[in-house]
């Protein structure tokens, strides 16, 4: 990262001698006056915004499944119910992308990294239960269209 003068921002990351969070202009760990070494802190701080996009990223995937939630309800609104519709459908096709694109991402390459971090662990858990969210609603359309097909046949 860099400030509108050229300069580097600081970034932070967790010391490696007490776990507090500090940021890259340290000297010294100003909670246990640990020596900081410039070059790892770098490296310890782009590890650190690798996690938290990670975290990020899984946060928005559920939000996506929860949306996909929401457009099964709305698409059965007689007004906006198409727009609906043709959202919930399109987002049947994107939401398993974004979750290889995650997988890609943040799992599967990785490098020097801890994978069992526990923030990637609690990212892991959220992108399972968005999955989880996915196919309950997928199946829910299914179930609602059945079950409006028959009572239209009925009727």
């Amino acid at each position: 990262m860099s400030s509108i003068l050229g300069q580097s921002e600081p970034q932070v990351f967790a010391c490696p001698k007490c776990g507090e969070m500090i940021n890259t202009s340290m000297a010294q760990c100003a909670y246990c006056n640990a020596p900081v070494d410039p070059q790892w802190a770098a490296w310890a701080a782009n590890a650190q915004a690798t996690i938290s996009s990670a975290f990020n990223h899984a946060n928005n995937i559920m939000l996506a499944a929860r949306g996909m939630a929401v457009l099964l309800l709305a698409s059965f609104f007689p007004c906006g119910g198409n727009i609906a519709a043709i959202a919930l459908l399109a987002m049947i096709f994107v939401f398993p992308i974004l979750i290889l694109i995650w997988f890609s991402k943040y799992q599967w390459s990785l490098q020097g990294i801890d994978k069992n971090h526990d923030d990637l662990k609690q990212s892991r858990k959220q992108i399972m239960k968005a999955a989880i969210v996915y196919g309950a609603t997928i199946i829910a359309w299914v179930i609602i269209t059945a079950l409006l097909m028959i009572v239209s046949a009925k009727a």
